[in-house]
């Protein structure tokens, strides 16, 4: 049985149960890990352990997603997905937290830290674009490339495992991935974020130009090119991917803990 099949733990969170993981030291500050689209939380399992070094770490499935239930069509939006984490973190009694978004959780990881500035302690966007439409169309031979480039210096390859792509409810799956159809481009709006913030994105990526730019408006961002690195980055180099994250966090907070 595999730890999609095994489960984690659920909370009713705005009236529907959400499926989550809350694991590490709960002395240390709180990491929240987003998903990216078409996989669960069990997809963080290639970093979990180097994050549990510095945090307690925080992942779930969002609405109709995984395990995660969901109700109402018209709730498939990413300010509802941030009212989620929101209630969700309220109900562990998280007061702050350092929230990461990676590929399309990067879109929700960005909503939630213009409706609740005051739950941030900083913010990660990896893999990240804002703007619509999303063309994704050479993501797969980049990655291809990216993979290449890694066996040619002798790097370790992930293994991928199937179960970090399901989900128990195909059709509001669907719904909760193509929230962006209906969702406006609010890349200039992060402007308004004042927490220390990271963006990164694969160099084999088609969101990196995207990326820069968000970069850039953040007043208060550091940006990092994962090189040899495709879309869904920590499929590609999740040590390197690890030591970034961890690294930002050290450098902006050193030992101190919040």
């Amino acid at each position: 049985m595999n730890n999609f099949e095994k489960g984690y733990k659920f909370l009713e969170v705005n009236n529907i149960q959400i499926h989550y993981s809350l694991e590490g030291d709960p002395n240390n500050p709180t990491l929240v890990l987003i998903n990216m689209a078409s996989h669960n939380l069990t997809s963080w399992e290639v970093v979990i352990e180097d994050f549990l070094q510095d945090f307690q770490v925080l992942r779930f499935d969002g609405r109709g997603t995984g395990l995660s239930g969901y109700d109402e069509d018209k709730a498939f939006n990413f300010s509802q997905y941030a009212d989620d984490l929101h209630e969700l973190m309220n109900l562990l009694s998280i007061k702050k937290a350092f929230v990461l978004g990676i590929a399309y959780g990067a879109r929700t990881a960005a909503k939630f830290a213009l409706q609740y500035p005051e739950k941030l302690t900083s913010l990660a966007l990896c893999d990240v674009a804002l703007s619509l439409p999303v063309d994704q169309t050479e993501q797969a031979n980049l990655g291809n490339k990216a993979r290449e480039m890694l066996k040619e210096s002798r790097e370790p390859l992930v293994e991928y495992q199937k179960y970090w792509r399901f989900y128990k409810d195909r059709e509001s799956a669907l719904k909760f991935h193509t929230a962006h159809i209906n969702q406006k481009d609010i890349t200039n709006e992060m402007s308004k974020v004042s927490v220390p913030s990271l963006v990164t994105c694969g160099r084999q990526d088609m969101n990196l130009s995207e990326a820069q730019k968000i970069s850039r408006i953040i007043p208060n961002s550091t940006f990092e090119i994962m090189e040899m690195t495709g879309h869904a980055s920590i499929f590609f180099r999740p040590n390197l991917f690890s030591q970034i994250i961890r690294k930002f966090y050290q450098l902006n907070f050193g030992e101190n803990h919040e």
